[in-house]
Formats: structure tokens, C-alpha cells, sequence
């Protein structure tokens, strides 16, 4: 049996459950389940005034918001525009003055949610992992999940003081071409590619070459969501096996990537909250690799 074949009867079990599937309260099946939280989690500290910064990693501007929350569009506000690989995250410096305008300290508690796929949400929480803050989690389903459990919002979001965070880079989280090209040679690591099945294969072209990097293994980032109804993340024990299955062991060394890295950063997170301690992402992706005139394809 084959991953594809694997991933369909994986997500089929999960298609019936998902309509039934609730913000059940606090999380703690996962291994690292304080990287995730839930809805009724957060309303508690909302609601008893603790302490923290609620970022929303909308990409617009929302009409409605979370109580408490400041707006950072995750996405766009980390692209190095002036980088010559395509929506390559910005440097250290640039990071650390946006974090503090949106007013991150370094001592504080960071919630992020998004419309509820987490995308932006973890490409904000690999962006401040890198750049050496350890103390956020995502909002597991985003604002869907907060609507769905029917919790107050608000109109205004939150204007915060100017914050005192410092960068302090961690390059054990991210790896260049030169890295990657070692790498999918090494038997104690594996590329895992979060990209579209469609894309490994070469079918669906986005540079100037198409495939996927020798012997990665590809399992599509949002294959750990709940196909249907609010996208929560699946149960600890279905993610363990999509990845076993797939080759994906925490005791090799594993390095995510996609075509920008925004979807490599959810596998990222995946792989974080799952447990493994060895993990970074290629930051070039296929953006840089499928445009690299001596990388080798597949």
C-alpha cells in the first residue's frame, strides 16, 4: 500500500468523524500539545484577563476579530521583497522591528490564529521559532473555530505598545540548496515535501523545473487537517501513522519545504507539535531548487 492509498483511507475515517468533531476543551494528546490550542482554552484566558498577545495572521484586515488581538498579515509581512528567491522570509533585523511594533516582548505568551487552515499561523510561529522566541502556540481551526463555538467578537483591533523583542537566530531550524542537496542522499534524513501531489510528480509546473528533490517523501500539508467541517487538526495517533507510514520517524533528522515554504512551515509545525525535535525547513524551496540549474530532479 502506497502513501496516496494510505492518505485516502486516513482522511475517509476522518471525513466521519469531522461533522461531529467540537472544541472539546484543552488539548493534551499531542506530544507537544502546548504549541496548540483550543478555542475554549483561549476564551478562558481571554475572559479571566491573563496575560497575553493574541496575533490574527489574516491576510486582510478583518471586520471582525478576536477580543484582543492584534492584526499582523503573516503572509505578506514576512516576505523579503528584495530577495532573489521568491517569497523568501525577511532577515532578523527587519523581523525583530515588526515584532515589536505589533508589541512582543520577549517574556510574553504569543496565541496566533488565522481563518483556520494555519497557514499564516505557522509561517509566524517557524518565523519566530528561527528567530529565537519559544513561547507561541496557534489557535487549532483559527477564527472558524472561535465562530463555531460561538464566542464573543470584536470590531477594533488591539493597538499594543512598541515591544522589546530581540532576534537571536537559530540556524538549526532552516537549511540552504547546498544542505538539502546533502541531505536527500543521507539516509538520516528526510525531505519531506509538503507540496500538491501534483506538484512532486512534476504534473503541475510552477518553475523552470518540475518534479520533487531525490527521495523525498511527499505528504500535501494540509493531509493533518480534518477534511471536512472546521479544520482542526487530526488526532495525534492519525498524524503518528501518516507519518510512520511515510518514512517520517523522529529518529531521523527531518527538513520540510513546499514551493515557498509557507505550507513547508505548517508541516513544520505539524512536526513540532507531533514530537520531533530535529526539524527545519528549507527556506529556498522549490522556488529556488526547481529554478537551480545544477539541482538534481526527480
Amino acid at each position: 500500500m502506497n502513501v496516496r492509498t494510505f492518505l485516502f483511507i486516513l482522511l475517509t475515517a476522518a471525513f466521519f468523524q469531522a461533522c461531529a468533531s467540537a472544541d472539546e476543551g484543552p488539548l493534551t494528546d499531542y506530544p507537544n500539545s502546548h504549541l496548540l490550542m483550543s478555542a475554549s482554552q483561549l476564551n478562558e484566558i481571554i475572559s479571566s484577563d491573563g496575560d497575553i498577545l493574541l496575533i490574527d495572521a489574516r491576510a486582510e484586515t478583518p471586520d471582525s476579530l478576536i477580543p484582543g488581538a492584534v492584526h499582523f498579515a503573516a503572509v505578506s509581512e514576512l516576505i523579503d521583497r528584495d530577495h532573489p528567491v521568491d517569497f523568501y522570509l525577511i532577515g532578523p533585523e527587519v523581523f525583530q522591528e515588526k515584532m515589536r511594533a505589533i508589541g512582543l516582548n520577549a517574556d510574553d505568551k504569543v496565541v496566533i490564529y488565522d481563518d483556520g487552515n494555519s497557514l499564516a499561523s505557522a509561517r509566524l510561529f517557524y518565523a519566530l521559532d528561527y528567530y529565537g522566541f519559544s513561547n507561541a502556540s496557534v489557535l487549532n481551526g483559527g477564527f472558524q473555530a472561535w465562530l463555531a463555538e460561538g464566542f464573543d467578537i470584536s470590531t477594533t483591533p488591539y493597538q499594543p505598545e512598541q515591544g522589546t523583542f530581540a532576534f537571536n537566530v537559530n540556524e538549526s531550524k532552516s537549511c540552504d540548496i547546498t544542505y538539502i542537496m546533502e541531505a536527500s542522499s543521507d539516509p538520516n534524513k528526510v525531505i519531506f515535501d509538503a507540496r500538491s501531489a501534483g506538484e512532486f510528480s512534476g504534473e503541475d509546473e510552477r518553475a523552470e523545473r518540475s518534479g520533487h528533490i531525490p527521495n523525498a517523501v511527499n505528504i500535501e500539508w494540509s493531509s493533518v487537517l480534518e477534511p471536512e467541517g472546521v479544520p482542526y487538526f487530526l488526532a495525534p495517533q492519525d498524524i503518528q501513522d501518516m507519518f510512520t507510514f511515510a518514512g517520517i520517524t523522529p529518529d531521523k533528522e527531518v527538513i520540510s519545504h513546499c514551493h515557498t515554504n509557507v505550507r513547508g512551515s505548517h508541516a513544520y509545525f505539524s512536526l513540532r507539535l507531533m514530537g520531533y525535535d530535529s526539524v527545519r525547513t528549507y527556506e529556498g524551496s522549490w522556488a529556488e531548487y526547481g529554478n537551480a540549474p545544477n539541482a538534481i530532479v526527480q
